[in-house]
């Protein structure tokens, strides 16, 4: 059977004269900075002759991938092949707060690393402690979501708005020093009525009343004061059938939000662009053309609040190495094309291995890694954009002074001079570092030896 995904890249690729410059512009005005470091004595005066070796250790772009099979494999080897790659790649992780699994049990809530084992939900604790060996941001998903309930809960709308709030301040007073990130809710779609057990799996009946997304962002803002709030949309609503630019239901959603008092601090959008292989070069054809994702992320630009492609599933639909390929070709695409949007903060992978996705959904093969966690050509790509395209690493001798132009991210400085060796770690981002007015020069930091 063709994989019409080559189909979908070739029309990519028609406008590769005008995509080629722009996201080579973007990137450099948008992923980068000027970078100066002055070298000096203990008495102040700048050094001759030091040589520097810069490293850049982490991107202040967040890289992710959600966590749902972390130690859930039975073999030891897997596990470790599933934690290596995954910080190899990722500073950001998604951790996932689904009600029905997290408190099967009323009362009873799985934030241990002792918890019962549940299929792709490990224990919260399990996943923060991961996240914070290796320097990974976590994010929780999600506090409000009209889907996967516990079968416990009240038909009551009163009584279920308070066992929600309990369940905010739980998950407030165990992680809210821990975790900075989490969507408060999650693919309210347009279908209104959508929330009783009878209709799919949207079974919280309080989503239809008129300030449920209110409620519910204020209710999370309460506990969690200073976090990053984001509304996480599904794939319709976004890049899909549903966008019609500020006329879409999200964009009216979050403008009605913001101007009701509302604080949203990130906008999710979900990238599943799995379809059928005999027909997904139709389904995605305009998901996946490039000139409609830069429309998208303009327009919602307009609201000035950072965007995360939150949900990103790209198919090979097997693990024979022509599907491989062009998996790779299209993910390389659209990483590249994210990446240099000014609006973009997060490009989010959702199922890391094939086979570990939500139920028929493993059809597509949208896994990094093959189910016994080899790498995929898709992993490749993404590790030789992350770890080195997109990498700011060299070494130098100056004097005095070291001016660059780098990625925003985490440094490491290795400074030598007169036999005298110092490490420094500095943290560059756009907030901290560039032009200053005061100075009509731009902003240094210092490395004293």
């Amino acid at each position: 059977m063709t994989n019409r995904i080559e189909t979908i890249i070739n029309n990519f690729d028609r406008f590769d004269s005008y995509l080629s410059g722009k996201i080579a512009r973007d990137i450099e005005e948008n992923r980068k900075g000027q970078f100066v470091i002055n070298f000096k004595s203990t008495d102040g005066e700048a050094l001759s002759d030091v040589h520097v070796r810069v490293k850049q250790k982490k991107h202040a772009f967040r890289f992710g991938c959600n966590t749902f099979y972390l130690d859930q494999f039975e073999d030891e080897e897997r596990r470790r092949l599933y934690r290596e790659h995954f910080k190899n790649l990722f500073n950001y992780a998604v951790v996932p707060f689904y009600w029905d699994t997290l408190e099967p049990e009323q009362g009873k809530p799985r934030f241990e690393s002792d918890s019962r084992f549940v299929s792709r939900r490990p224990p919260i604790d399990t996943i923060i402690q991961f996240c914070e060996e290796n320097k990974i941001r976590a994010k929780g998903h999600c506090l409000v979501y009209n889907s996967f309930q516990p079968q416990w809960i009240s038909d009551d709308n009163e009584v279920l708005k308070r066992q929600i709030t309990k369940r905010i301040g739980e998950i407030a007073k165990k992680y809210e020093d821990r975790i900075f990130d989490f969507d408060v809710i999650n693919e309210m779609i347009t279908v209104y009525k959508n929330a009783y057990v009878g209709n799919g799996e949207r079974n919280l009946q309080i989503t239809d009343e008129p300030d449920h997304e209110k409620w519910a962002f204020d209710t999370c803002r309460r506990y969690f004061p200073n976090a990053n709030l984001y509304w996480n949309e599904g794939m319709f609503e976004t890049f899909g059938t549903h966008y019609k630019g500020f006329r879409s239901f999200y964009y009216l959603m979050i403008e009605k939000m913001l101007r009701d008092g509302v604080k949203i601090d990130g906008l999710g959008m979900q990238y599943h662009a799995n379809a059928p292989k005999e027909t997904a070069d139709i389904k995605l054809a305009k998901v996946c053309n490039p000139l409609r994702i830069i429309d998208v992320l303009e327009r919602y630009g307009d609201f000035k609040l950072p965007i995360h492609i939150s949900e990103v599933s790209i198919p090979s639909y097997s693990n024979e190495s022509h599907d491989e390929e062009l998996q790779a070709e299209l993910t390389e695409r659209l990483f590249k094309l994210w990446f240099s949007s000014r609006s973009c903060e997060a490009i989010v992978w959702w199922n890391f291995c094939d086979n570990t996705a939500y139920q028929s959904e493993n059809v597509y093969h949208s896994g990094l890694l093959r189910y016994d966690c080899s790498k995929k050509p898709v992993y490749e790509a993404i590790d030789r954009l992350i770890n080195k395209e997109w990498n700011t690493s060299f070494e130098k001798t100056v004097t005095g002074q070291l001016r660059f132009s780098g990625f925003y991210g985490d440094y490491e400085i290795e400074v030598e001079h007169q036999g005298k060796k110092s490490v420094t770690e500095l943290s560059l981002r756009r907030d901290n570092t560039g032009y200053d007015n005061r100075l009509c020069d731009f902003r240094a930091k210092d490395i004293v030896l």
